[in-house]
């Protein structure tokens, strides 16, 4: 049995999923919007993945670009915060909450 938000259960929703596409703001920070600087440790595969996605895209896209990104999409991610007491939590819920897209394999 899949656990119940509190506002899952407000809004009607129960436990079951509701996905949809994300609007147009939902991914809406803009580098003159940021004032703040954030230090994270990350594991080398991730640098690696940041570092190859900033190549990709010519270094039009830096890295601070991509984290805002992140950031704004984690924002916008149905995790019920307070019932997260460990890292193995936040990475399940985390998991729970987001469909993703694959590219076709040809």
């Amino acid at each position: 049995m899949s656990r119940v938000s509190y506002q899952g259960a407000l809004d009607g929703r129960g436990g079951e999923g509701v996905y949809v596409r994300l609007g147009p703001d939902a991914i809406g920070t803009r580098r003159k919007d940021a004032s703040v600087r954030l230090k994270a440790t990350v594991s080398k595969g991730q640098r690696r993945w940041l570092e190859e996605v900033v190549a990709l895209t010519g270094g039009n896209v830096d890295a601070d670009a991509v984290v805002r990104a992140l950031l704004d999409l984690g924002m916008e991610l149905d995790v019920d915060w307070p019932l997260i007491a460990r890292t193995r939590m936040l990475r399940a819920a985390v998991r729970e909450s987001v469909m993703v897209r694959r590219a076709p394999r040809a």
